[in-house]
């Protein structure tokens, strides 16, 4: 058996045995793999056939001698792992790659990362969208002229403790409601330690804020200057609170969770 490093999480294999010298000889394959456990594949005709996992590969490569499979392979592989914990990723992450004629489920369950590629791709496109409009979001925004009546007040001088950002409907599902959680939000360092909410404005068709939640922690997002913020048990509901014509919500705004709760339109939220 070809062996690996001590530590590796593979510490040994047998690649391109016949069907015969396994039947001829399986005291010494026994001998060499006793009971241990690990991934296996069955070949025909050097194509890959099927994907398994065994807790005693011998006994189930045996096995395969005389069940359904018997007659659909030829050669076989054996790769022994050292933590059993692994066997069912390795034997998913395998069928899903290769697809082998043999095997009738595709790999099991894994955790999708479209979800947060999506998340982030949103984030991407909101930014570059409002970066060309010319929309930014108030803590990004630098000091405009001041118009009469309306003086300039600095994120520093307003009231705020809620951070209100923009999602697809999946996304929200997926991510805030199910992950309890949100990402990857780009937010001011000064802006952080006032920051006791985030709701979620959900666009396209749906266009309100429905939830809500309490802050755990803002910690930095995969080295991208953005954040993650986690929350402090599930979302709540709230509202909902629709949007209205005039108001922009490209990109994250900030405001305050009384505010919130008590708007009838998000017109009067912000």
């Amino acid at each position: 058996m070809a062996t690996t490093k001590s530590h590796g999480l593979i510490t040994g294999c047998l690649e391109g045995i016949s069907k015969r010298v396994f039947a001829d000889y399986s005291a010494q394959i026994a001998e060499l793999a006793g009971e241990k456990s690990g991934i296996y594949a069955l070949y025909n005709r050097g194509k890959l056939y099927y994907v398994g996992l065994a807790t005693d590969l011998r006994r189930r490569i045996k096995h395969h001698l005389e069940d359904k499979h018997a007659r659909n392979w030829d050669t076989f592989s054996l790769y022994v792992v050292r933590k059993e914990a692994h066997l069912r990723d390795l034997e998913a992450m395998s069928i899903r790659i290769a697809k082998p004629k043999g095997n009738g489920i595709r790999g099991g369950r894994l955790t999708s990362l479209k979800p947060e590629l999506k998340a982030l791709i949103d984030e991407w496109n909101l930014s570059r969208t409002s970066r060309i409009l010319g929309l930014f979001a108030d803590v990004r925004r630098k000091p405009g002229p001041r118009r009469p009546g309306k003086p300039h007040v600095s994120v520093q001088d307003r009231e705020f403790d809620t951070i209100v950002c923009p999602a697809h409907e999946d996304g929200f599902k997926e991510v805030f409601l199910g992950q309890n959680c949100w990402y990857a939000i780009r937010i001011s360092e000064s802006v952080i330690p006032r920051l006791q909410y985030i709701a979620i404005y959900v666009t396209g068709k749906v266009r309100h804020v429905s939830h809500f939640g309490r802050i755990k922690t803002i910690e930095p997002w995969k080295r991208s200057g953005k954040y993650i913020v986690r929350l402090n048990g599930k979302p709540k509901e709230i509202g909902p609170i629709p949007w209205r014509k005039g108001v922009v919500i490209q990109s994250c705004r900030l405001t305050l969770m009384s505010k919130l709760k008590s708007a009838s339109t998000l017109a009067g939220a912000f």
